[in-house]
């Protein structure tokens, strides 16, 4: 998380990821990402789509715009914050080691 830092709030930006069966609500900030079960503020962003849209998301093997433009997940949020997710969820993806 500490190359993410910069990129980061110092207020919690919340995240609401919703599937067909079910849903979770995150905090992120400078502090870190943690689950919360509800928002402090007006800074949600929601994420749906399906389970495995999400999933493919949160490990990094699709990009948010891509998954975007294939309809895949929708977002409500501005701009600016997907552009702000974009880049902590490609900066956050698990890099294979080449050894």
């Amino acid at each position: 998380m500490n190359m993410l830092t910069p990129i980061l709030p110092n207020d919690g930006l919340y995240i609401q990821l919703q599937w067909e069966s079910g849903q979770i609500l995150l905090s992120i900030s400078k502090e870190g990402i943690q689950r919360v079960e509800k928002a402090n503020g007006d800074r949600v962003i929601t994420i749906r789509g399906s389970a495995q849209a999400i999933m493919s998301l949160l490990q990094g093997s699709l990009k948010l715009q891509q998954q975007l433009r294939l309809n895949e997940l929708s977002v409500t949020a501005s701009f600016r914050h997907i552009l702000l997710l974009e880049s902590v969820f490609f900066l956050g993806k698990p890099y294979d080691l080449v050894r």
